[in-house]
């Protein structure tokens, strides 16, 4: 059982007919600020390893301090990793699209897979995302829309599927629903429907947290980026993860952290049961 520690929503729309793993996580809005204290350190790298096995992800900024790409290679609880996601924005520093590169896409005759990011200027806020995925004999696209409460934060994202590509047969196909407690997302619930409008799965994620900064911090940006588990302010202390398949896919995340003079992990234990999977990491900033 493979644990996925993002969770793109618009995967849902892929793994409707799969147990669905849901990880979601934490950071703050500009990406790392400390209040101008001291020089900001930005998380370079983070080695994490299972067993024998290694997976080592690359993070680069821009002059302005903003994610523009990650690079994941190695190899995850038994499963092949090589893949790359650069991050486009605009002179203000606003994500306009990310692109997934990825062997499993080539092998399909996908050389990249990218989303839309769309964004309301007299919002100032980020109002969703499009997907067109291409293949031989085979388009679809997807399209999600943020919704907000009255303090500013994502509190739901409802999605959209057009089979045919076009844009004219859109149906909504699920939503992700969000909830806070001191700054972070403490709970995720997913749930999908078919063509018909019934529910056909749902999954529930709930989350606390350490006391501590979390090493990638942005808010809102994290929703759009395809990572929900970039928008709190602390790190993950446990999850509990439970969906409509019943109690055969329930699993128990712990983590246990070193932290750094900065306050931010170190290094990482994380423990999946019943599976018993343990999973050690080790962060690098600079």
């Amino acid at each position: 059982m493979r644990i996925l520690i993002a969770f793109p929503a618009f995967l849902i729309l892929f793994l409707c007919s799969c147990q669905k793993e849901v990880d979601f996580a934490n950071r703050n809005s500009n990406g790392n600020g400390n209040g101008g204290t001291k020089p900001i350190t930005l998380l370079v790298k983070s080695v994490t390893k299972t067993g024998s096995d290694s997976l080592v992800t690359d993070y680069t900024y821009d002059a302005n301090r903003k994610l523009i790409k990650m690079k994941i290679k190695g190899v995850d609880v038994g499963t092949p990793e090589d893949k790359e996601y650069q991050y486009f924005r605009n002179s203000s520093g606003i994500l306009t699209k990310y692109s997934v590169i990825d062997p499993d896409l080539v092998a399909a005759g996908i050389d990249s897979l990218t989303t839309i990011v769309n964004y309301s200027t007299s919002l100032s806020k980020y109002t969703g995302y499009v997907v067109k995925l291409i293949v031989p004999g085979f388009i679809l696209l997807d399209s999600a829309v943020y919704v907000y409460d009255g303090s500013g934060k994502i509190i739901e994202e409802d999605l959209y599927e057009s089979p045919s590509g076009s844009g004219l047969d859109y149906y909504f196909t699920g939503k992700a629903n969000y909830s806070y407690s001191n700054g972070n997302v403490s709970e995720l619930d997913i749930h999908d429907f078919d063509q018909s409008g019934a529910e056909t799965f749902t999954a529930t994620t709930k989350v606390t947290y350490d006391s501590k900064t979390n090493p990638l911090l942005f808010g809102n940006e994290g929703f759009p980026m395809g990572h929900a588990e970039w928008v709190s302010v602390n790190n993950f202390s446990m999850e509990e993860l439970s969906d409509s398949n019943g109690i055969a896919d329930s699993q128990t995340v712990s983590y246990t952290y070193t932290y750094n003079s900065d306050n931010k992990p170190g290094t990482s234990l994380i423990a999946v049961a019943p599976d018993n999977i343990i999973l050690n990491s080790n962060f690098y900033y600079h």
